[in-house]
């Protein structure tokens, strides 16, 4: 999730809000954000913002990804940094910096993955290649250690990182993924298709498209392969903008098939076809928790693996509409002049705020806390009150 160049979709971990997608939430009011900030925090002003806050799970610590500058030979590179405050005030705890003295051209920090026990995981890439840190709660180090080339690293929900190499491909075109433990030893290896998704912390999916005979590979955390799932005839998905997981393990798929149309079709951990249910071919689908919520045709619908729990009627201006899950497992629509939380157990809303012109970024990190950043060295906490 990243402040400033990176827009994030519905899955992952957060939402990363960005102007410029405009609908409305049953009403065109929308709140004000409180007069002044619970804290903020500047930086020096070489120096940014590049993540949004993390809530560490069970603790009142914030996590805060930024960047500092530091002189390498003859350039000047920007090298990642972790700082953990206390989220009642903003007071620093501890703060570590993935840079070692000395490190000939750090040229690149990734951004951070998060364990459920607080620990912290970057890729930082130098001159003499790619290595992955692991930081505890405390900001001490855990370990680091040398992974082959690799851009992006996941925290599963078991412990397992999962490290992937986008850029470098085999003959028939795919990639690999790697699986190390929590301690840092390598596990395994796969290789992958181009398209492909890391979903819920349970599962990496990965889609191999071929003309009317398209089928998903679906992986373990530690890259066991636990199925293949073959489209039905022509059937056609994009898998890393329609996969989730509800229900605490199953997967829910998006396709749209000739003559059936869209599809939502949820599979269990073996593959078993569980149900199906066709939507619209605008409609929104969402996994908010062990539930998802479908918008269409102006209604919006809160289902479980049993069927419908609620729907109402709220209207979505935006022909490109988009619901998207909080960290607090709320839902999350833009309105026309801000943001709006919905709760789904109800559909009704809990908060609103507003779109400002001199706060680009918004992050709602979840029970009502809201970021901004200013400047893109400067970044605001906000604690919302509920409509």
């Amino acid at each position: 999730m990243k402040f400033g160049y990176r827009i994030v979709s519905g899955i992952i971990a957060g939402v990363l809000l960005f102007s410029g997608m405009v609908s409305a939430v049953g009403s065109t009011t929308t709140d004000s954000l409180p007069k002044d900030p619970e804290w903020k925090i500047a930086l020096k002003k070489l120096d940014g913002f590049t993540e949004a806050p993390y809530h560490v799970p069970n603790s009142n610590t914030v996590y805060l990804q930024s960047y500092t500058l530091v002189n390498s030979a003859t350039k000047v590179w920007d090298v990642g940094v972790v700082t953990a405050a206390d989220k009642t005030t903003g007071k620093e705890k501890w703060s570590y910096q993935f840079y070692k003295k000395g490190t000939p051209f750090p040229m690149n920090t990734s951004k951070f993955a998060y364990s459920k026990g607080g620990s912290v995981y970057a890729l930082v890439s130098d001159a003499l290649g790619t290595k992955l840190h692991s930081v505890n709660s405390s900001g001490k180090s855990n370990w680091t250690i040398a992974v082959p080339e690799v851009q992006d690293v996941y925290a599963m929900n078991d412990g397992t990182l999962l490290l992937v190499n986008r850029f470098t491909r085999d003959s028939s075109g795919k990639f690999k993924v790697y699986a190390f433990n929590a301690n840092g030893k390598k596990i395994s290896e796969q290789s992958v298709s181009d398209m492909y998704a890391v979903v819920g912390g349970q599962y990496l999916i990965s889609q191999i498209a071929k003309q009317g005979s398209a089928k998903l590979e679906v992986f373990g955390p530690k890259l066991n392969r636990l199925f293949t799932y073959p489209l039905p005839d022509g059937a056609v998905t994009s898998i890393d903008e329609g996969s989730w997981v509800i229900n605490n393990g199953d997967i829910l798929i998006r396709m749209n098939i000739p003559k059936s149309g869209n599809r939502l079709i949820s599979l269990n951990s073996q593959g078993k076809t569980l149900w199906g249910r066709t939507i619209a071919g605008n409609a929104s689908v969402q996994s908010i928790g062990d539930s998802y919520v479908v918008y269409e045709n102006g209604e919006m619908s809160l289902f479980n693996s049993k069927g419908l729990i609620k729907k109402k009627n709220i209207k979505l201006d935006d022909p490109m509409h988009e619901i998207l899950n909080t960290p607090d497992n709320k839902i999350l629509v833009y309105s026309e002049n801000g943001r709006s939380i919905i709760d789904p157990s109800t559909l009704e809303l809990i908060y609103n705020y507003p779109f400002d012109q001199k706060l680009l970024n918004y992050y709602y990190a979840g029970d009502g806390y809201l970021y901004a950043i200013s400047d893109e060295y400067q970044l605001l906490q906000y604690k919302l009150s509920k409509s």
